[in-house]
């Protein structure tokens, strides 16, 4: 019998079906992940275990040379029918999980191709999890450095239409991810990696804002399997820094596990708050402006130390403190109703508004606000000292921001490239990136 005692560990999950203490149970479609020296000369044999015949390796012009030759070679050599798409760059020399991108890729897929392979970081992987669960395809992750967590997640963040939305997908069926391979990824990647990781700090702490003032489902094995994931990362970091194969495991074994604790429970919540939202909402800003995308992970890292602070100033009010501060705004007029809230989407989101508003529920001219807005307010107040316990356990956001410096990642917003201006837009509108509670809505009362 599984049990959280197991959440550090990947291999008992795969395949299995838990039935959960949370009352739901759990199912983990992975069945095989291979982190190791050499794990893709791993793949060719399980493809042909699996009756696996005809492949399609999805690369871009970088991770075709860094592993989409030598994986075709293996392949050719085992007897298996492979064939190559390699995914085509924008006028601007990019590559981006956009309508453009996938259906390239599902003009590749011929009728005989059983899986798909992603070989690459988080964008090809996003496609390729797509159109393999839109094309009921298997699906095979094989990455090539280790920068994001959502290789053994189900949900694919795509850009539709300039608005980043995550569509449930499907997980890979394998992973292979090679260490010698992975130690030779660029730093940066390596470092927005660990940044994703960091950032889960953040987002947990915001599922438990909604479980303590919402009564939100909260699943105790899904948050363990993140915490405990991030602890590996954290304690490793020297080595991640160094690049070393076993910082390298250590780091691909954390993403792993955040990748799965989603997987769990059906949704992101575990891994991605309100750090999340505002990267989501500085890369929706720099496509509307036609600017050079920043990679994800190191967004994340950033403003994972922006969520910091408003954590620490959180956890500094007293009860008292929080119930003036909520009647100072309730007798001025400061609050968020319907109508305002709409105003804030428009003002924040321009062209994008219409499925900004949707996601929040905004879309009926006649949205009125509800019964938990209403009551929000004194809930806040009452349960103050849990909602302060959470926002103390966060670590400070100097501690972030030193763990990020270690390993080379960005850790304030000019170092990343995000102006002053979009960073205080992005914390006045990316709440409503998604229909989420997070620190940033709690801050709005503060």
């Amino acid at each position: 019998m599984l049990s959280v005692e197991q959440a550090g560990q990947i291999d008992p999950w795969l395949g299995q079906s838990v039935e959960c203490a949370c009352g739901k149970t759990h199912s983990v479609s992975i069945r095989k992940v291979v982190i190791e020296r050499g794990a893709l000369d791993a793949l060719p044999s399980y493809a042909q275990e699996r009756g696996y015949s005809e492949l399609l390796l999805v690369v871009d012009k970088n991770t075709l040379d860094a592993a989409g030759r030598e994986l075709l070679g293996l392949c050719k050599a085992a007897h298996l029918n492979v064939s190559l798409c390699v995914l085509g760059a924008d006028e601007r020399g990019e590559l981006a999980a956009d309508e453009r991108v996938i259906v390239q890729l599902m003009l590749n897929v011929t009728p005989a191709v059983q899986a798909i392979v992603a070989v690459g970081s988080g964008t090809i992987h996003d496609v390729v999890r797509f159109v393999s669960h839109k094309m009921d395809r298997a699906f095979f992750s094989v990455p090539t450095a280790p920068s994001v967590d959502g290789f053994a997640s189900v949900g694919a963040p795509l850009i539709i239409g300039g608005f980043k939305q995550t569509i449930a997908a499907c997980a890979p069926e394998a992973i292979f991810a090679d260490l010698a391979l992975l130690a030779k990824s660029p730093k940066a990647l390596i470092a927005a990696g660990f940044g994703d990781m960091l950032g889960k700090y953040t987002s947990l702490a915001d599922w438990q804002l909604g479980r303590v003032l919402f009564g939100e489902p909260h699943c105790e094995l899904a948050d363990e399997m993140t915490r405990q994931g991030l602890a590996m990362c954290v304690d490793y970091v020297d080595e991640i820094a160094e690049g070393s194969e076993l910082g390298m495991r250590k780091l691909m074994e954390g993403l792993t596990l955040s990748g799965i604790s989603m997987l769990l429970v059906g949704h992101s919540r575990p891994a991605s708050g309100g750090e999340h939202h505002l990267s989501h909402y500085w890369e929706m800003r720099f496509i509307q402006q036609r600017r050079r995308a920043l990679l994800h992970g190191a967004k994340v890292g950033v403003a994972a130390v922006q969520m910091a602070k408003l954590y620490e100033a959180a956890a500094a009010l007293s009860k008292e403190a929080v119930a003036a501060a909520i009647a100072e705004r309730q007798a001025r007029g400061d609050v968020l109703t319907p109508e305002r809230m709409r105003e804030q989407i428009q003002a924040g989101y321009g062209s994008i508004a219409d499925q900004v508003l949707a996601e929040n529920g905004l879309a009926a001219l006649d949205a009125t606000e509800s019964a938990e807005q209403q009551e929000l307010p004194q809930w806040i107040i009452e349960r103050w000292d849990e909602v302060r316990a959470v926002c103390g356990n966060v670590p400070p956001s100097g501690q972030l921001a030193d763990a990020l410096r270690r390993v080379g990642g960005p850790t304030t917003v000019d170092e990343l490239g995000v102006e002053p201006e979009l960073l205080e837009d992005s914390l006045k509108y990316a709440k409503y990136v998604r229909n989420r509670y997070t620190i940033i809505r709690l801050h709005q009362w503060l």
